[in-house]
């Protein structure tokens, strides 16, 4: 069933932090466009489909993997941005669904530049121009089981000392199995990052599967500077460098981004 979006808040510890809604977004695709998406629509990829399948209402969102390619992405920015953001969607995969994926993410920019945070893969972040925080399903596994993948300036760089890709935790993260999406059916995802305060490594981010949290990651310092806070969140459909093995689909509905607190 889906909750009502104060009962998600309440539960997870989320604060309306001030007077009024606390809602950032929401998209449920009922509008049956994706204008909401000011970055990433590709036709090709990615459509408002209607029927049975939506988890609720009439539309859901189709997003459509080319053979050797991915599902792009979709980015809605909330400029300036927020200091602790919570997000809740569901995504289901087809019966025959093979790999890995990215599943959704929450990027900081410079609160004077929301490009900031965009093209980033494989370079570290310095602490004032860029962190990203996703979700995603390991490539082993059809999916795999879900992880964080997180750019922050601490991180572990590759061999060569320059390059970094995204990491699943640091050693500090506990992960509760099961972490696995079946195929066949909707499930519930939920993702709160709390930002670092600048002189700190005090951020946390953590996931909820169908209501049970799956991680939980603290002890983060995401930015050494103030300029740098919440303000995206992408719906991503990457399956690597390689792309997948073949064309295939992925479902998204009910989409809802809030601010929220550090929870309790």
């Amino acid at each position: 069933p889906v909750r009502p979006l104060a009962l998600l808040l309440a539960l997870y510890g989320c604060s309306s932090a001030s007077a009024g809604d606390p809602t950032i977004f929401a998209e449920d695709f009922e509008s049956g466009t994706l204008a909401a998406w000011p970055d990433g629509v590709d036709p090709a990829r990615q459509r408002v489909a209607t029927g049975p399948l939506a988890q609720s209402g009439t539309h859901y969102l189709e997003v459509t993997y080319p053979a050797g390619g991915d599902g792009g992405w979709l980015t809605r920015f909330f400029m300036p941005g927020y200091d602790s953001v919570y997000v809740s969607y569901y995504v289901r995969f087809p019966e025959d669904w093979v790999g890995g994926t990215k599943l959704i993410g929450l990027f900081g920019a410079r609160t004077d530049d929301q490009w900031s945070a965009s093209g980033k893969a494989g370079l570290c972040p310095q602490g004032s121009d860029f962190f990203i925080a996703m979700v995603v399903t390991e490539p082993a596994g059809d999916p795999g089981p879900t992880r964080f993948f997180t750019y922050y300036p601490t991180m572990t760089r590759e061999p060569d000392g320059v390059t970094c890709w995204g990491r699943y935790g640091d050693g500090s993260e506990t992960y509760v199995e099961p972490l696995t999406l079946s195929r066949g059916v909707w499930h519930h995802v939920e993702f709160m990052v709390t930002l670092n305060t600048p002189d700190k490594s005090n951020g946390s981010q953590q996931l909820w599967i169908d209501g049970v949290r799956r991680g939980s990651w603290s002890g983060l310092a995401f930015r050494s500077s103030a300029a740098l806070r919440l303000n995206a969140v992408q719906l991503t459909f990457n399956r690597g460098i390689s792309g997948g093995p073949a064309a295939q689909k992925l479902w998204v509905d009910n989409l809802v981004v809030a601010r929220g607190s550090q929870p309790r």
